[in-house]
């Protein structure tokens, strides 16, 4: 599908209330609450050393078109306005703040590769920004600027499954489109400690175990609550009293219990059953 053009054009005021610092400049969205509050160089570094609780943005005009916009901004910002010592502005305005065609694509492109990579790495960043869509999305749907994907020819999977050989035909086509570094998870690692669990790049692996962490993730749900557990924490307890005692092998007592020696290894490294 492919993505609608904007409709809104406004120029907008964007004012620090500690500094009383300002910044003017242009936008065009399909949404007036995108949270957009400018992208000016000196405003974003306001932003960030103020936080952006303390910016407010005002919408000084509506214009019809984007054409019409742009030549709105060049005369409201003009080498006049620049003079202003409070005006964080570093150009006359109608350029959209890139120099040149080839400013802006650089400038897209860097942007953009950013934004895969913080996406990629960042699991917050990655949930937020999905909930953030996900949002948008209904809040389009129910002021009525999008329609339902039912209502446009899509197909609804509500209360449906794929059939078996789908999902082997999917498996087949990511085990080679997923392959190595095409993996989403390539390079990075899951570790956990006191119950916390954390996923991180390879190369910090070394300083997280040397700090106490381990590879893998622990389910919440630990202990005799799994269902497939053949312990109890009472097993357990005693478990680890032999352990201590140093008589009795990891096999010899696996076999007391019922479990494999690397059962008992695990309990013994603190890897399973932890909180005991």
């Amino acid at each position: 599908m492919s993505r609608k053009k904007p409709h809104i054009h406004y120029i907008y005021k964007t004012t620090c209330n500690l500094t009383k610092k300002y910044y003017i400049g242009m936008h065009s969205t399909i949404n007036l609450n995108d949270g957009y509050m400018g992208s000016g160089k000196r405003l974003r570094y306001s932003i960030r050393k103020y936080g952006k609780e303390n910016h407010i943005k005002e919408i000084l005009e509506f214009l019809p078109t984007r054409e019409e916009l742009i030549i709105r901004e060049s005369v409201i910002v003009d080498r006049v306005l620049l003079t202003d010592k409070l005006c964080m502005n570093i150009k006359e305005g109608g350029q959209g703040g890139f120099i040149n065609e080839d400013h802006r694509l650089k400038c897209s492109k860097a942007g953009n590769k950013a934004f895969s990579e913080k996406l990629k790495n960042d699991p917050e960043f990655k949930k937020k920004f999905s909930e953030t869509k996900r949002q948008n999305l209904f809040d389009e749907i129910l002021d009525g600027r999008r329609k339902p994907i039912t209502e446009i020819g899509g197909c609804d999977w509500t209360g449906k499954k794929h059939k078996e050989s789908s999902k082997k035909l999917v498996g087949e086509k990511n085990s080679i489109t997923q392959k190595g570094e095409k993996n989403s998870q390539y390079g990075t690692y899951w570790i956990t400690k006191n119950n916390v669990n954390k996923k991180i790049k390879s190369i910090e692996l070394d300083s997280y175990l040397n700090d106490g962490w381990v590879r893998g993730v622990k389910s919440k749900i630990n202990g005799e609550l799994v269902k497939s557990s053949k312990l109890t924490n009472n097993d357990v307890i005693i478990i680890k009293r032999l352990i201590s005692e140093g008589v009795l092998s990891n096999r010899k007592i696996g076999e007391q219990y019922n479990v494999a020696p690397q059962t008992i290894d695990k309990i013994k490294r603190g890897l399973t059953w932890f909180h005991i």
